[in-house]
């Protein structure tokens, strides 16, 4: 692929054959089986390979097929126990969310001196090792806890005790939903869409917001993201559109790479926003006095919508499945929108 240089594509008059690498792993989906053979036997004339099978583990995570209902399965339990006893949580008392509502996490004041039984708590605790699990998750199969770990990251170098024990309820949060797996695929047609969110100045130290927004194949979520703002913004309209700048950059990968998979992208994708003002902006940029001061970069979703690539959505904001990668959320609105991610009981 032109965009994705580990994954792969090639079609003949036999068939065609989809292949990822990772290092020195390859996964393999053939158009047949005797693809797949053909694929394997021309490995084996030019390297030593291990053939394990139909993929059902791969770099931590499970992957367990449904080929009637034409849907995958991927989920990191084996993973998550691993941590819990690294952290010694496996009997620790599981909670319904990962981070409190109204949860109020700042950075100490680095003017100050550092107590000096403070700089040695720091030293034994392993707050970075713990964070950087919880990222492995965040960023492969549980999607609804990437808010919480980017919100934790950001005090790698400065972390004490109420991070420590805020990075410890998100772990003990898995422990008890460690049975949920992402799905993906399914019998009805893929269809790729959108979601965009911003939290307004939601950064208590730098003012800035926090974009979020994640796109699904009419079922689970394929890719998502929660990630501060560059720049202070000053209404939520300004902090809405440069979200759906950074969607936008994503629908733009992700059409690329389903067309270098062989799939065809006629009509351009749904990207919904819960924002009047900021939709407003994206198809109408003719109000300047209230724009000139936006960088413009961000002003690349007017060309998205201009080549027709995507198109604007208003979505209720109880509705908006990347309100969950903006900020804490209350547990029956985070239970809903995790669901709208596509994270179900593992069957």
């Amino acid at each position: 692929m032109r965009n994705e240089w580990c994954v792969y594509r090639r079609s003949s008059s036999t068939g065609t054959t989809i292949f990822a690498l990772h290092v020195d792993d390859i996964i393999v989906a053939s158009s047949s089986t005797d693809e797949t053979d053909r694929f394997k036997a021309e490995l084996r004339s030019q390297w030593e390979i291990s053939d394990l099978g139909p993929a059902k583990f791969a770099l931590g995570i499970a992957i367990t097929r449904d080929l009637a209902n034409k849907s995958i399965t991927i989920s990191q339990a084996a993973f998550i126990d691993r941590i819990l006893e690294r952290f010694n949580l496996s009997d620790a008392h599981p909670v319904d969310v990962p981070m409190v509502l109204g949860v109020k996490l700042t950075r100490p004041d680095k003017s100050l001196p550092v107590p000096a039984h403070i700089a040695a708590w720091v030293t034994r605790t392993p707050y970075r090792e713990l964070v950087s699990s919880l990222n492995y998750l965040a960023v492969a199969t549980r999607s609804d806890i990437s808010y919480a770990v980017g919100r934790l990251a950001s005090y790698l170098d400065c972390y004490r005790e109420d991070h420590w024990n805020a990075a410890l309820r998100v772990l003990r949060y898995i422990k008890g939903t460690c049975h949920l797996a992402l799905k993906l695929g399914g019998p009805s047609p893929p269809s790729l869409s959108g979601y965009a969110d911003s939290d307004f100045a939601n950064c208590p130290e730098t003012s800035r917001s926090i974009s979020g927004y994640c796109y699904s194949l009419s079922t689970g979520m394929i890719s998502w993201s929660s990630k501060k703002q560059k720049h202070a913004t000053d209404s939520t309209c300004y902090a809405e559109y440069v979200a759906l700048h950074h969607a936008g950059k994503e629908v733009i990968f992700l059409r690329e790479l389903l067309e270098g998979l062989g799939f065809s992208m006629p009509t351009s994708t749904a990207l919904h926003c819960d924002n009047d003002a900021a939709r407003q902006l994206t198809e109408d940029p003719s109000n300047h006095t209230n724009t000139k001061h936006i960088h413009v970069k961000y002003h690349t979703i007017q060309d998205i919508l201009e080549e027709e690539l995507a198109h604007i959505v208003h979505v209720l904001s109880t509705e908006n499945a990347a309100d969950i990668f903006t900020k804490p959320l209350a547990k029956p609105a985070f239970e809903y929108l995790r669901h709208k991610l596509g994270l179900h009981p593992a069957s």
